[in-house]
């Protein structure tokens, strides 16, 4: 159908109303993505769901990991962490590639590791609610 065929249904309140709602998305989109990510500088290791081993991201190291199938290469190196081998038999984790922002995770199931980055434990509050 033809665009006039709708519009003569709307009146001008009703565009100016709708200009504004899809400025106001547009303008969530570009404004609030980088306020969405967390934001993190230290990788938690965690082997079997314990904490295996903290380490900050702006040090370049390499981390052996022991898990239940064998030792797991972790390499943390100019802000990226990434898995560099497993004995793990397919290596999805090692194809996952680098990880750099906070939330991001790297895991290895049958060696059972989780690498990933997040915030450094303050001790305080996350968030209030009333």
């Amino acid at each position: 159908m033809n665009l006039r065929y709708w519009f003569r249904y709307f009146t001008t309140g009703d565009i100016l109303v709708i200009f504004v709602m899809c400025l106001f998305a547009a303008s969530l989109f570009i404004f609030l993505p980088g306020r969405l990510v967390a934001g993190g500088n230290t990788v938690y290791i965690t082997v079997n769901g314990k904490l295996a081993g903290r380490y900050s991201l702006n040090h370049d190291r390499l981390v052996l990991v022991n898990g239940p199938l064998g030792k797991t290469e972790v390499q943390i190196e100019a802000g990226k962490v990434r898995i560099l081998s497993s004995p793990c038999p397919n290596h999805y984790c090692v194809r996952m590639g680098a990880v750099t922002t906070g939330g991001g995770a790297l895991v290895c199931v049958p060696n059972r590791i989780i690498v990933r980055i997040g915030g450094d434990d303050s001790g305080g509050l996350d968030a209030v609610s009333r």
